[in-house]
């Protein structure tokens, strides 16, 4: 059996958010999921700070899952969401069908 951790679903500062993964890290669980998956306006976290978290995780022997916001709806949460599925390391969730396509 495998164990996963969701992404957190609260805002959090980033450093809060550092913290709860570097003990994610040190955690039974298999697969962490992480990104800000609720609301775009939650950008005290950027992308290449969410990316840095997921090498740090991978590095612990984690498989890292990127999830993406339940619904895109603007150009800069494109723009965002081309930088995960470009990332060349990790698995995206899509938690938007648009995300797809």
């Amino acid at each position: 059996m495998k164990y996963s951790l969701g992404p957190v679903l609260y805002y959090w500062p980033k450093e809060t958010l550092e913290d709860f993964y570097q003990q994610a890290a040190n955690s039974s669980a298999d697969v962490i999921y992480l990104v800000e998956a609720v609301c775009s306006k939650r950008r005290a976290t950027k992308v290449g700070d969410w990316l840095d978290m997921a090498k740090n995780l991978a590095g612990s022997g984690k498989q890292v899952v990127l999830s993406t916001l339940a619904l895109v709806q603007a150009s800069s949460e494109l723009g965002e969401l081309k930088r995960y599925v470009e990332n060349g390391e990790f698995l995206l969730e899509a938690s938007d069908l648009g995300v797809v396509s």
